[in-house]
């Protein structure tokens, strides 16, 4: 019988109801692998919060109803997808005011089997018991393979719960431009002796500009935040204030090239500086004798090694947490974009990880080789988790 309830849960989940909610899957899954293991004890509002949604494990449910408005959705979209089934097929339903599915299997008009709710036949208790029985034998199986969400998923939890559009941050300056011909003809051999530009040769361009690699980026944010159906509003630098950064969701993209990452961070433990001499440091507050110095070159492809950070902050208030996603070059902050954008690369993370993560304030400093224009895949230098 738990092979059925499987399949039965497998078709649900594909199903047009529910492959286009995430959350809903998640779910509807975890609670009825829970009672397949024969945890539904367990199932309540503050559990299914912590496990499936990311929330803090005491988290205040009175003010933060994402465990009742997803049940109250599932229920629906359960309704809706067995409304039309066949009498004798499989149903599962989750009663309302309770969080423990039941599992019906209509054999006949007058008979009915109802699984993980206890009838008072001698029949019905005897096939509870064995389905109990089982469940224990299985247990250890059905661990390891119970819906949880993914690393990817607990990392952005804070900005893809928040309520409303995530505003993205991204990096750009504005161009120079010129229509005087000499000046175009010295361009062509900016090396000639002698050779000086003046500023009054220019004019700023109204228009700013993105280097390819941190489009590159905005890409993988897009696609990821696309996936997982969570609205974004791009915005540059200039047009984001102290308030606006204190008051909603945000993700911040670039090092050096956006202000509003270097004053996130210059406080924490893992900084990015330029030096005089036109080094780029890489700092650590807890091991300040260890410096990485990395030396400026033009184009970034002449670096042969570039540094990345991918910084979380958590607050209280889960509408303002921010993320931000820089590296010395754009090289480097494609590379961090890709990094915090893939599953794969959180769940390496999460096995280095200090326990307890998914909650609090994440640094993550990333090291990638430069060969050729093509970065190489990052390297995990330091975490910290506080």
């Amino acid at each position: 019988m738990e092979a059925k309830i499987r399949d039965c849960l497998a078709e649900t989940l594909s199903s047009s109801e529910f492959r286009a909610s995430q959350k809903c899957q998640m779910f509807l899954k975890y609670v009825v692998e829970e009672t397949i293991a024969g945890r539904q004890d367990s199932l309540k509002e503050r559990v299914i919060g912590a496990a499936v949604f990311g929330r803090a494990p005491g988290f205040e449910t009175a003010g933060d109803s994402i465990v009742r408005v997803k049940a109250t959705e599932v229920r629906r979209r359960l309704a809706r997808h067995f409304q039309d089934r066949r009498k004798d097929d499989l149903r599962i339903e989750l009663p309302t005011g309770s969080y423990v599915p039941v599992f019906h299997w209509e054999k006949s008009a007058k008979s009915s089997a109802v699984v993980a709710v206890p009838q008072a036949t001698r029949q019905s208790i005897g096939w509870w018991a064995l389905w109990l029985a089982s469940s224990l034998a299985l247990l250890a199986v059905a661990w390891n393979i119970r819906q949880r969400a993914t690393p990817l998923e607990l990392f952005w939890a804070p900005l893809l719960q928040a309520s409303g559009q995530i505003v993205v941050c991204t990096s750009g300056a504005p161009a120079l431009t010129t229509t005087d011909n000499s000046v175009i003809e010295l361009l062509r051999r900016p090396h000639a002796p002698g050779a000086t530009l003046r500023m009054d040769q220019f004019a700023v361009s109204q228009q700013v500009h993105t280097s390819w690699p941190t489009v590159q980026a905005i890409g993988d944010l897009s696609r990821m935040l696309g996936e997982q159906r969570k609205p974004f509003q791009l915005r540059s630098p200039s047009e984001m204030s102290f308030e606006q950064m204190k008051s909603q969701p945000i993700v911040v993209i670039g090092m050096f090239s956006n202000p509003w990452t270097i004053e996130l961070t210059r406080q924490l433990r893992f900084t990015f500086e330029l030096a005089d001499d036109g080094h780029y440091l890489v700092k650590d507050a807890k091991h300040p004798e260890m410096v990485r110095h990395v030396r400026g070159l033009y184009p970034a492809s002449a670096m042969p090694v570039d540094y990345a950070l991918i910084t979380r902050l958590v607050n209280a208030q889960r509408d303002r947490s921010v993320v931000a996603i820089g590296g010395i070059s754009g090289l480097g902050t494609q590379v961090a974009a890709d990094f915090a954008t893939n599953a794969r690369s959180w769940e390496q993370f999460a096995r280095v990880a200090q326990s307890g993560w998914e909650q609090k304030n994440v640094q993550i400093l990333l090291e990638t080789r430069i060969i050729g224009n093509t970065p190489s895949p990052p390297t995990i230098v330091a975490t910290h988790v506080w």
